[in-house]
């Protein structure tokens, strides 16, 4: 069927929808949307509303449509996907730490969300860890600074928190040490008091060994 085929085919729809004083351009609007949308694969509508299966062009659209309340077109493909799953529970859970738990889990970041009573911090307040290790996801600045944005746009507004970047790296550490040893001698004349042997030992992350001597020759 051709595309005037298809206009013909569904102006009388338009007829039957648009009032009797309609215009002639109006009716052949409406009769040319109806012939685009009457082409439309339904099954692509079902694909829509699932942040899995929905075009990776119409992700904006779909984030707007579930209420995600941080949104970067910079992201990654597979971050935008996970922000817009997670967006309808923490809309669920909004106001409580477990909407701040799915929230930072929507990126790809590892975090801690540590309470006030679990480190004798300020009645009321929690702290947001973000963990950077070894075989992890190298650190971030933009992508920290939209997972703390998520945080407060989730969090009970009474509550305060603080975040923290924590670098943990893991590899061999060498120590090293020397051993350093010095000697001195003192002659003073004409003294009456017995000579005197000194020695001190240092132990540390280096060894030292002091001596010194002193020697009083006789008197006459």
């Amino acid at each position: 069927m051709t595309p005037v085929e298809a206009i013909d085919a569904v102006e009388p729809i338009a007829r039957a929808i648009l009032p009797k004083s309609a215009s002639a351009i109006e009716r052949a609007v409406l009769s040319a949307e109806l012939a685009r949308i009457a082409i439309v694969d339904p099954t692509v509508i079902v694909t829509i509303w699932n942040p899995v299966t929905c075009p990776a062009v119409l992700l904006p659209w779909l984030a707007q449509g579930v209420s995600v309340d941080v949104w970067s077109n910079d992201w990654s493909e597979a971050t935008k996907r996970a922000v817009i799953a997670a967006s309808p529970m923490v809309h669920r859970l909004k106001g409580t730490l477990g909407a701040v738990r799915r929230a930072l889990a929507a990126f790809d970041l590892e975090t801690r969300v540590i309470e006030w009573w679990e480190d004798g911090s300020r009645r009321g307040t929690f702290r947001v860890e973000i963990v950077y290790r070894n075989g992890g996801p190298v650190f971030d600045l933009p992508t920290q600074g939209f997972a703390i944005q998520s945080v407060d746009a989730a969090k009970p507004k009474s509550r305060v928190f603080a975040t923290r970047a924590v670098l943990q790296a893991r590899g061999p550490v060498y120590v090293g040490a020397f051993a350093q040893t010095a000697l001195s001698a003192t002659a003073h004349p004409f003294a009456f008091e017995p000579s005197v042997l000194r020695a001190t030992n240092f132990v540390g992350a280096t060894a030292a060994l002091i001596m010194s001597a002193t020697a009083h020759p006789k008197a006459a």
